[in-house]
């Protein structure tokens, strides 16, 4: 029964046309924190508190405490992506809300040949609420988002919905997930719709092994491992040639846990088309914080992503 239910609600989310052309929103491909980016975004099956809104909303319910979370990213060009916020868990459901911008500036504004008329900007807003409930091994969710786009003295809304399943087995040490993210539609911009980044992500996380030194308990050592399976659902023009492209691709992630007091990771994503294949991070670990910082470089010249974030429990 509850596989049943599982199979038609993803069914119905699946229902899209996938011969769309280039997306836009590129912030929605891209994991909000930087716990998700430094395991390569490997996050369909890794509880990231509300950062899951935005890779599978089944795993709200997943997360050991409520939490507030703030992550910040910094790119070339001023680029930058900014994302808050809180997840509350309630017995057996889960509520979250989020906010997640990115924004790039200082192109030149031209019509005509000779000096530019200024500088203009493009900013992406998403503003999401999502529910999650636990049916004993198996979870559901869904998330819903306003988004808004400005390109100079252009302006576009829209609305996008993410669903998820996801379950929790083995004394929680195996976690699966699969979702289905951004189908929606956004009015014209400048007389040309914007196409969103339409995904299916199914992925697995793992504790490996735990290991604990006879000599000191209180170091012990936790290995996870997490992979993504991502499929584009509709085209996008890849960065690195320019073509359009709908390709899957693999996400990979490693995470060291030592003493539930610091947690080194990295991620490797797969494909010929990406340009940042490689990702690396660090997290620090109290009772009631955590901070995280990632690195991700991009290849042909892109530079380097840095991101940092918080997250609170309570």
């Amino acid at each position: 029964m509850r596989i049943g239910l599982v199979l038609l609600f993803l069914l119905a989310a699946i229902s899209v046309n996938a011969q769309q052309t280039s997306t836009g929103f590129p912030m929605l491909e891209n994991a909000p924190t930087p716990s998700g980016l430094a395991i390569g975004e490997a996050g369909a099956a890794v509880p990231m508190g509300s950062a899951s809104i935005y890779l599978n909303p089944a795993l709200l319910i997943y997360n050991s405490n409520s939490t507030i979370d703030l992550g910040y990213s910094s790119w070339i060009d001023e680029s930058t992506y900014l994302f808050g916020g809180a997840n509350f868990i309630n017995g057996n459901r889960a509520f979250s809300v989020g906010i997640y911008s990115s924004g790039v500036g200082g192109f030149e504004q031209r019509d005509r040949p000779g000096e530019p008329n200024g500088d203009f900007s493009l900013t992406y807003l998403s503003l999401s609420a999502a529910l999650a409930y636990d049916f004993d091994f198996i979870s559901l969710g869904l998330g819903g988002q306003f988004l808004n786009e400005e390109n100079a003295q252009y302006q576009a809304s829209g609305y996008a919905f993410n669903f998820g399943a996801a379950g929790n087995f083995l004394d929680s040490k195996l976690k699966t997930g699969i979702s289905v993210l951004n189908i929606g539609k956004l009015d014209d911009l400048n007389n040309q719709p914007t196409e969103l980044p339409e995904l299916l992500r199914a992925g697995i996380a793992l504790d490996v092994f735990e290991y604990t030194h006879p000599k000191n308990t209180d170091l012990p050592v936790l290995v996870s491992v997490a992979t993504d399976f991502v499929k584009p659902l509709n085209n996008r023009e890849s960065l690195s040639s320019g073509e359009q492209e709908n390709e899957h691709y693999f996400n990979l992630g490693l995470i060291l846990n030592v003493a539930e007091v610091l947690e080194i990771s990295g991620g490797y994503k797969t494909g010929e088309s990406t340009v940042k294949p490689i990702s690396f991070g660090v997290g620090f670990i109290t009772d009631l914080i955590k901070i995280n910082y990632a690195l991700v470089p991009y290849e042909t010249g892109f530079g380097t992503l840095h991101s940092i974030g918080l997250q609170y429990k309570f």
